[in-house]
C-alpha cells in the first residue's frame, strides 16, 4: 500500500514538474530529483511538520491579517507541558503560516542546489534536521512562541511577528510571572511595530537566519546588524515578510537558501 502511495506521488510529480518550473527557473539537476527523490522527501519533511507543537487546536483561517493579506494564515490555540513553576501547562494563540510536505521539500532542494550546485543526501538532511529541531517548520505571523530554553519545563513565552522574535514596548502587556493572561495573548495576535521596542531578535523562521547571512546571500536592503540592540532595527521584519511571502508560491526560499549557502558552503571548505 505505501509503495502505492508513494508511486501515485511520484507520478502527480512528474505531471506538475514541467509546469511549475515553467514559472521559475529550477536547474534540469532539481527538475530530476523531483522525478526521482521528492516523494520520499516529502515523508521526511512530514516528520518536521510532526514537530509543530503549537498547530494543535485549529481555530480558523484569517486572510485578512496585515501584511498578509491574501495569505491562509492559521489561527491555532496550543497548551505546554506541566510548566515547574505552576503545576500546570501554559495556554498559547499564534498566527501559522507553515509550509505542508512538498513546499518545505522543494525549498529544502533548491536551497542545496544553489547553495553548492549539487544535491547531496547529506546537505539535504542536514536543512531538514535543523529546521526541525530549530521550528518545526513553524513560522509565527503573530503571537506568543513558549519554549522551555533555559531550565527543562519553565516555559517561557517569545512575542514574533513576521517569523522574527520581538519585544514588547509596554511592561503592563508582559508578565513578570511568564504566564500570559488572555488579555495579553489576545494583544500579542495584533501588535504592529508601535507596540514593539525599538530593536528585533536575531534569528528569521524557520531556519534562523540571520542578518549576516542574509547580506551575504547578496540580501540589499538595509536591516541592521545582529550585534547588538540598537543595531537589530524593524527592517528586518519587513525584508524577512517579503521573502517568506515570496516564496510561498516558489519552489525557493530565500531564507533557507542563505542559511545554506552560510552553512553548506562553509562546511565543504573547511574539508577542503
Amino acid at each position: 500500500m505505501k509503495k502505492s502511495i508513494l508511486a501515485l506521488i511520484g507520478l502527480t510529480i512528474m505531471l506538475v514538474v514541467s509546469s511549475c518550473c515553467e514559472k521559475e527557473k529550477v536547474a534540469p539537476e532539481v527538475q530530476q530529483y523531483y522525478k526521482d527523490s521528492l516523494a520520499v522527501l516529502m515523508e521526511r519533511c512530514e516528520k518536521v511538520l510532526d514537530a509543530a507543537y503549537m498547530a494543535e487546536n485549529h481555530i480558523g483561517e484569517r486572510r485578512d491579517i496585515p501584511n498578509w493579506e491574501g495569505f491562509p494564515v492559521q489561527e491555532y490555540e496550543y497548551f505546554t507541558g506541566t510548566d515547574v513553576k505552576i503545576n500546570q501547562p501554559k495556554r498559547g494563540r499564534v498566527y501559522l503560516l507553515n509550509p505542508d510536505a512538498e513546499k518545505l521539500a522543494k525549498w529544502i532542494v533548491n536551497a542545496v542546489y544553489d547553495a553548492t550546485g549539487e544535491i547531496e543526501y547529506e546537505d539535504v538532511e542536514k536543512i531538514r534536521k535543523y529546521i526541525m529541531w530549530q521550528s518545526g517548520a513553524q513560522f509565527p505571523v503573530s503571537g506568543v512562541v513558549y519554549e522551555a530554553m533555559y531550565e527543562p519545563g519553565f516555559y517561557e513565552p517569545y512575542v514574533f511577528k513576521d517569523g522574527v522574535t520581538v519585544y514588547i514596548a509596554d511592561q503592563n502587556m508582559w508578565p513578570a510571572d511568564k504566564h500570559c493572561t488572555d488579555e495579553q495573548l489576545e494583544f500579542y495576535l495584533h501588535i504592529t511595530n508601535d507596540d514593539l521596542k525599538a530593536h528585533t531578535g536575531r534569528y528569521a523562521r524557520i531556519c534562523s537566519t540571520t542578518r549576516e547571512m542574509y547580506y551575504n546571500a547578496g540580501g540589499t536592503e538595509e536591516v541592521g546588524k545582529s550585534d547588538s540592540q540598537e543595531t537589530r532595527i524593524h527592517a528586518w521584519l519587513d525584508v524577512v515578510r517579503k521573502h517568506y511571502q515570496e516564496a510561498w508560491d516558489s519552489d525557493k526560499n530565500f531564507l533557507i537558501t542563505a542559511w545554506a549557502k552560510a552553512n553548506l558552503v562553509e562546511q565543504e571548505e573547511t574539508q577542503e
